[in-house]
């Protein structure tokens, strides 16, 4: 068995990559690293990688990699329906061009989630730069949600409705999520994949959401 670990420059792409490589190794898994850049020489050129084998890194090389070995990319789960109740915001799908002016606003890629970086939009230049800069055409589809405090970020990882883990993400390390909150966003995520990330927040005033 083979876990193929990315690299930029020689170094890990990040923590969480860097995090897996002994436990992957503790349980038999041969540890290689590859250039996030260069895949092509140095990975599927170099070791001709299988379905047995699995790979760690961003999204973008993970997603080359199942176009690799022609597996299905799974798609975005966003936001579903059955977990609206933790959203603690309005949250809505447009095309880019129909955002409007009622600046300030968050929006993030709909369906392709690496498309562009997701953010507040504080006035029309900042859709302008990510329709120049990320070649996003009007018609794109969208989230749009009104602005909320979020202080605190963290990263829970579920496979078959049990949490097996959960990071800091961003913000203020020393303000915890509620986990009870999480526990029953996990209860009532009636369909979901065998394995997912959800990322919560904890806002200004207490509330934990999706």
């Amino acid at each position: 068995m083979r876990a193929f670990l990315e690299k930029i420059n020689n170094e890990y792409l990040d923590d969480f990559v860097y995090i897996t490589k002994f436990p992957l190794y503790d349980n038999g898994y041969e540890i290689i690293t590859f250039d996030g850049d260069d895949m092509e020489n140095t990975l599927f050129n170099k070791y001709n990688p299988t379905k047995d084998d699995i790979i760690v890194g961003s999204v973008e090389c993970t997603i080359k990699f199942f176009n690799y070995l022609k597996v299905d990319v799974p798609r975005y789960l966003g936001y579903p329906d059955e977990l609206k109740e933790f959203l603690g915001r309005n949250i809505e799908v447009c095309k880019l061009s129909e955002c409007g002016n009622d600046f300030p606003y968050f929006i993030k890629p709909y369906s392709d989630i690496k498309k562009f970086t997701g953010g507040v939009m504080e006035k029309q230049s900042y859709i302008d730069s990510i329709k120049f800069f990320d070649k996003v055409d009007d018609d794109y589809l969208v989230y749009k949600s009104e602005v909320v405090d979020i202080i605190s970020e963290y990263r829970v990882f579920c496979s078959y409705g049990k949490i097996y883990d959960a990071r800091f993400y961003q913000g203020d390390f020393t303000k915890i999520v509620d986990f009870n909150v999480v526990k029953d966003i996990i209860c009532k995520y009636k369909n979901p994949p065998s394995a997912y990330t959800i990322d919560v927040g904890l806002t200004s005033d207490g509330k934990t959401i999706l």
